[in-house]
């Protein structure tokens, strides 16, 4: 046998600590990365909160005008403006309206809070979000 034409097989890959690095640095990226996303998701709710409120404001002046401006609308007259999301008065005295699938954060239901004179709203901006 000759063994001068003989070559010693390389190997490839990577070795344990290189592997080791990656893992570690790949756990830094997530911890600093998940906290982020979940503030994420919170601004979001809070701004599709936010864009229902302006979407209720808009309703009082549905709901003035299909008073034909004689008389100022009550809270149930604005939340039957709303078509998407659908929305209803809760509180007996007609103070708190809430429209659903709205959260604050994903869990607590969105309430906007009315403010009435009278049994009526006098202005929209009498409407506001109240968590």
């Amino acid at each position: 046998m000759k063994f001068k034409n003989f070559k010693k097989a390389s190997q490839s890959g990577f070795t344990l600590v290189e592997l080791i690095i990656v893992i570690v640095i790949v756990g830094i990226l997530a911890a600093v990365a998940i906290p982020k996303l979940s503030d994420t998701s919170k601004s979001a709710h809070r701004g599709v909160a936010t864009a229902t409120l302006g979407a209720l404001k808009s309703a009082w002046s549905s709901a003035y005008a299909f008073n034909q401006g004689k008389t100022l609308p009550t809270a149930a007259q604005v939340a039957a403006q709303m078509d998407d999301p659908r929305c209803n008065v809760s509180a007996a005295d007609a103070t708190i309206i809430n429209c659903s699938n709205i959260t604050i954060d994903g869990t607590t239901d969105a309430e906007f809070k009315v403010t009435l004179t009278g049994g009526l709203i006098s202005s929209p901006n009498a409407i506001v979000l109240n968590n």
